[in-house]
């Protein structure tokens, strides 16, 4: 059963010290241990699950507990847990109070620039058993914020600067959810960059759709949406090789759409009335896309690798096993840093996918709304 309680963390957790000494370096976990005996107010504990791996979340700011819980909360307690893993997120009001920082000795592995424009750096220990997620203050977007993560110990902290003055978007998809993807890793799920449906009839039957900024999956999986498909996300899922079976699974509730979509779908037209971000997208939940509309897993029986065309029509091309598998991994895998165990293992998930689903390049007539309908020909196999 879920619950949440507020007591002082050597009462509530006596195993989690015990896990922090374990898995982290002795300054780490005193500190650690210092930061949660002194932490200002009581600290706050919720069980969640991320499909069927438990998450015991513990922080000491009530709004990051209540994001948390939304975005977690729509997955039900499973029958059999796969795995634990702790996730702390503690606040303070500047950045030199984190009493965890980057060490001096350390590899720096990638520095990337998010879509907000924020700069993201990764780093390494030495003994390479942490990770660093370093987010330089971008205001008013974000201020600072880093993330260490043990993989093999199953535990993460997040320290946030200031969280009120964060972008709630930006702090659930480029913090919490970058995380929990790092955390689940070990129980075999991939995030990737695509979006996901299931069948109208039938939620066995599920597609991947795969592309790049501007290569119209989001339009896609949204007219699909409106057409009864079940909709798993828009653009970043997991994916998991359960008994030689890769299934989808959706990572969060929100998906996001442009201004250009909703002149192609009526049914969303009532998002123009929510706010849009400087990219020009309007942000929902996928129930506000079709009430009924959220899947949660699918079986993946189709890749749909979408374009936008100046074409009057839209057409469909089926793919050889080869050509799938390649395109796979030129949108999936090449334009990612991965470390090379886990890029291996990701191929390894890839290439048992192009031979369990049929791969199409559907190339779609910009402005034409025949997309769902192509895509349900072929759950049907009449195309």
């Amino acid at each position: 059963m879920r619950c949440v309680n507020i007591s002082s963390f050597k009462a509530m957790f006596p195993h989690q010290i015990l896990l922090f000494k374990l898995m982290f370096n002795s300054t780490i976990h005193d500190t650690l241990n210092k930061t949660a005996y002194n932490s200002p107010g009581p600290l706050l504990c919720k069980t969640l699950f991320f499909h069927d791996v438990r998450i015991t979340c513990q922080t000491n700011h009530p709004t990051i507990l209540a994001i948390l819980d939304d975005m977690l909360g729509i997955y039900p307690e499973p029958l059999r847990v796969r795995g634990e893993v702790t996730y702390s997120i503690f606040c303070y009001n500047n950045a030199s109070e984190f009493p965890v920082q980057v060490p001096h000795d350390r590899i720096g592995t990638e520095a990337v620039r998010l879509l907000t424009k924020t700069k993201l750096k990764y780093y390494l220990s030495t003994d390479y058993t942490l990770q660093y997620h370093r987010y330089i203050a971008l205001p008013p977007v974000n201020e600072a914020a880093l993330t260490v993560i043990s993989p093999h110990g199953n535990i993460g902290l997040t320290q946030l600067e200031m969280p009120e003055r964060y972008q709630a978007k930006f702090l659930r998809r480029y913090v919490l959810l970058i995380t929990l993807g790092q955390l689940t890793r070990p129980f075999g799920f991939e995030p990737c960059h695509a979006a996901a449906i299931s069948a109208p009839w039938d939620n066995q039957q599920g597609a991947l759709i795969i592309g790049a900024s501007g290569s119209g999956k989001t339009t896609l999986s949204l007219g699909c949406a409106v057409a009864r498909s079940g909709l798993l996300g828009d653009d970043l899922i997991m994916l998991r090789n359960d008994a030689h079976l890769i299934n989808a699974y959706t990572i969060t509730r929100e998906v996001s759409v442009r201004s250009d979509s909703l002149d192609l779908w009526q049914a969303l037209s009532f998002l123009r009335a929510f706010p849009a971000d400087d990219r020009d997208k309007h942000y929902c939940t996928i129930e506000e896309i079709r009430t009924g509309a959220t899947r949660i897993q699918a079986p993946i029986r189709l890749l749909i690798f979408p374009s936008l065309s100046t074409e009057k029509e839209s057409r469909l091309t089926p793919l050889s096993k080869a050509s799938t598998l390649q395109m796979l991994v030129d949108e999936c895998l090449s334009k990612k840093y991965m470390y090379p165990q886990a890029q291996e293992q990701f191929f390894s998930l890839l290439g048992t996918l192009s031979e369990q689903a049929r791969g199409y390049q559907l190339v779609i007539a910009r402005g034409t709304t025949d997309g769902p309908r192509i895509v349900q020909t072929l759950f049907t196999g009449s195309s």
